[in-house]
């Protein structure tokens, strides 16, 4: 089981790792190497060993490049002093860690070390030094060896936890995930925080007990197993007195209390020789940064079902489908929708703030994650029609009622509102297995809206007189009622992304924008969504490049190449925008062709895109239901 979930697990993580330090970043982390070994074998096992077995001569040649091209090797003493300010580090300082505790390290890696006179950090598991470690897992070091590991003064023994390093079931369908990452599902329900919290600190406490006993000191630092954590996992591992903690692939974005410095740690895999080594190290170890982005935006209204077998079958038609594809990423719908109208009535994730039509979200997102795609949730916010059932009042409200827009939606302005809004998200993250969220395009005011009465109190206090329908005639005024809702909404997306970060500190932050406020500044008015904000407050932008659905279909090629040239006059900007395109034309009830699709492609990629989505995908051949239309009668002002 081990072996199976790190396969899967790495397949995600390619050859990246982060190093999360609970002190200040200092000024010299960005030129810091962190690297990341596992077991070392002899020369003549390498073709039985697993990919992240490295070979004796192997590691020989990984430390002579060091040596030979001015790397300077430090300790994890070095490290912490000079996060505390104590200490300068050399230039193309590297740190070496080990991980799990092997025999092979004490054997093989512990001579090359005296050999080239360099330090290490070795992190091992408590339990499965003093109990029984899984049949995959190889000869692994005792105490005694440990301790004359580190009397040696070339070895910091830390912790992998003491017994986290395995998994435990974490949904109804039995899925199993990460012990500090994941709320476990026991009997008929899940923890509470405070069985989680327990948990989790009862195992830091029995690492330090352990170091304390055994080794004369508490353990400096934690890496986490598998790189999975939490935002209360960190908090609890702050507690316990770990200086440093150590995961696997992420970019956090933290806040708060959260706010941790990121040091890249690159995991040796496929036992790489020097050549490779070096390309490695030039390349920032960050290749998988590099691949584009290929995400597929599903709906589970049509995975899930009643019947597990036939869902079960489902899923097994979504992989396959996926795996056809050049998809690597996942936006998965988190709530039900089966009129297709955006309205949305039920969750499929668990929660206290909705009604929940089943509790599948996380099973299917672990389906996917096994197969190594990143999942990002596709969530709606003010279209969640359960914000508006005890209090209607809290609707957006148009100054005709004939302009109001195509979803009926919550207006942002509501203080109840925003607090139904963050313990949805709380639980969806608290809950579920996701990476990170797709905010859906139901954030969004029309040029009419809003003059709900939770608007005409927040308008009047920003301010000092009467929001009235007389703020759309003098074109000063609707400017900054403009501007005023735009913040509004975005404000609402930060702060929700900080209530995220708080249980997810590595969540990645995706929101969809509409295609006309990219190509026309002016087209804020229409939408209070600014290109410029995106850019700046989220990880990714998404722009619902759909040519059919905005009129355009006669020349898509053409609209598209213009559409990706304006959103990136800045070229750097193409690391962090995806253009989605549609696969059906809502219009004339059809699929594009896979010659259409080509080519659409082909035009953004004229144009400057990097990273390319898609809606929605045809998993199987079923009824789409319309698109909501967007009225489109400003689009022809210039």
């Amino acid at each position: 089981m081990l072996a199976k979930y790190l396969q899967s697990f790495l397949r995600l993580a390619a050859l990246s790792i982060v190093l999360f330090v609970l002190a200040p970043l200092p000024a010299w982390a960005g030129s810091l190497t962190v690297l990341c070994y596992h077991d070392i074998a002899s020369r003549d096992e390498a073709g039985a060993a697993n990919p992240w077995t490295v070979t004796e001569d192997v590691l020989d040649s990984h430390f002579r490049y060091l040596r030979d091209n001015g790397y300077q090797v430090i300790s994890l003493a070095d490290y912490l002093a000079a996060g505390n300010g104590e200490k300068v580090l050399p230039e193309k300082a590297v740190l070496l860690t080990f991980d799990d505790g092997y025999v092979s390290f004490y054997e093989k890696a512990f001579p090359l070390l005296h050999r080239y006179e360099y330090s290490a950090v070795l992190a091992v598991v408590g339990n499965w030094i003093d109990g029984t470690p899984p049949d995959d897992v190889g000869k692994l070091l005792n105490w005694a060896q440990l301790r004359t590991l580190e009397a040696s003064g070339r070895v910091e023994v830390v912790s992998h936890s003491h017994d986290l390093h395995r998994l435990g079931t974490m949904t109804p369908q039995g899925d199993g995930a990460n012990l500090a990452k994941q709320r476990l599902y026991v009997g008929d329900k899940y923890e509470t925080q405070a069985d989680f919290e327990a948990r989790i600190a009862s195992d830091f406490s029995l690492v330090q007990e352990t170091f304390r006993r055994e080794l004369g000191h508490t353990a400096r630092a934690l890496v986490w197993p598998y790189g999975h954590y939490s935002g209360d996992a960190l908090r609890l591992a702050k507690r316990a007195g770990f200086l440093a903690t150590f995961g696997l692939d992420g970019e956090a974005k933290t806040t708060g209390e959260n706010s941790l410095p990121v040091v890249r740690r690159g995991i040796i895999y496929g036992n790489p020789d020097e050549k490779r080594f070096a390309t490695f190290l030039d390349s920032g170890m960050a290749e998988w940064r590099k691949r584009p982005m290929r995400l597929a935006q599903v709906d589970l209204d049509l995975i899930y079902d009643p019947d597990r077998r036939q869902m079960d079958e489902n899923i097994r038609q979504l992989l396959e489908r996926l795996a056809r594809s050049e998809v690597n990423a996942v936006a998965l719908q988190s709530f039900a929708d089966p009129n297709g109208d955006g309205n949305v009535e039920q969750a499929y994730f668990w929660t206290r703030q909705a009604p929940v039509k089943a509790d599948v979200f996380s099973h299917v997102s672990r389906r996917l994650a096994e197969r190594g795609y990143r999942v990002f949730a596709w969530l709606p916010t003010l279209a969640g029609q359960w914000l508006l059932t005890d209090n209607p009042e809290d609707e957006v409200v148009a100054s005709e009622a004939s302009k109001a827009g195509w979803y009926r939606r919550a207006t942002p302005f509501s203080g109840r509102v925003q607090q139904k809004l963050h313990k949805l998200v709380d639980d969806l993250f608290t809950y579920a297995w996701v990476d990170g969220v797709l905010f859906q395009d139901d954030l969004y005011l029309n040029d009419f809206e809003d003059f709900s009465p939770a608007a005409k109190v927040a308008y009047s206090h920003s301010f000092g007189h009467a929001l009235t329908p007389a703020v759309q005639e003098d074109p000063a005024l609707r400017a900054e009622w403009t501007a005023w809702k735009t913040s509004a909404i975005n404000q609402l997306t930060v702060e929700l992304a900080r209530t995220i970060r708080h249980r997810r500190p590595d969540a990645l932050i995706l929101r969809n924008i509409y295609a006309m406020p990219v190509l026309k500044p002016g087209a804020e008015e229409w939408f209070s969504q600014r290109y410029s904000n995106f850019l700046s407050e989220y990880d990714y932008t998404v722009i619902m490049a759909y040519p059919y659905m905005e009129k355009e279909g006669d020349a898509a090629g053409q609209w598209l190449e213009k559409l990706a040239r304006t959103a990136l006059r800045n070229q750097d900007d193409a690391q962090r925008v995806i253009f989605k395109l549609q696969t059906y034309d809502w219009e004339k009830k059809r699929w594009l062709s896979d010659k259409e699709m080509r080519q659409q492609v082909a035009a953004l990629r004229k144009g400057g895109a990097r990273h390319i989505g898609y809606y929605p995908e045809a998993v199987f051949d079923v009824k789409i239901a319309p698109l909501p239309v967007v009225d489109k009668g400003a689009y022809d002002q210039p």
